[in-house]
């Protein structure tokens, strides 16, 4: 049999049994305490994240799915400049709302309601350059799809959302960026 080194004490040692890991009855007490350790560090992993889960609010399951939409609407828009000034050069992007995900609840994981936005101009210093963007809209689905948009926010001003619908959303939106990351 071929020598190996003592997983313990990282002596060589020639095993006298198959799969033989440490070289004495010292090292082979050891080598169960590790091995029992991390055991218990691998189910207490386990166990601190189905707490940590149960533990969750649910704006934190909110903030993890807006976090999957807006992901993926960066993601849908890509090659599209910014829906409200045009801009295709912006470093740093947003999934900017037409209407507004904090007044209009129902719609905050609406797509139609949500485009690559360039993020410090049009969606922060210009509170979301709604003007263009409804311009930006009409350009770019038709004056038809903008009068929907109006019709269903009536409708969708005010949501609460489920655990459950949070959850279900956040994966959904985790599902498209995959399908359309392979597209790319």
């Amino acid at each position: 049999m071929k020598s190996k080194k003592c997983k313990v004490c990282k002596t060589e040692f020639i095993p006298v049994q198959f799969a033989q890991a440490v070289c004495n009855y010292k090292c082979a007490i050891e080598h169960s305490k590790n091995l029992k350790q991390q055991k218990e560090q691998r189910e207490w992993k386990a166990n601190k994240a189905i707490l940590k889960n149960n533990l969750k609010t649910l704006s934190e399951y909110e903030a993890d799915a807006k976090k999957s939409f807006q992901k993926y609407i960066r993601t849908r828009d890509a090659k599209l400049p910014c829906i409200s000034c045009g801009n295709a050069n912006a470093k740093d992007w947003s999934g900017g709302h037409f209407y507004s995900a904090g007044m209009y609840s129902g719609l905050i994981f609406d797509e139609r309601n949500c485009h690559k936005q360039c993020n410090t101009y049009c969606n922060k210093y210009l509170s979301g350059n709604l003007l263009e963007y409804r311009k930006g809209l009409t350009k770019r689905y038709g004056e038809d799809f903008v009068i929907e948009l109006d019709r269903i926010s009536i409708d969708k001003r005010n949501y609460k959302y489920t655990k459950e619908e949070l959850i279900a959303k956040k994966l959904q939106y985790d599902i498209k960026i995959k399908e359309l990351s392979l597209h790319l």
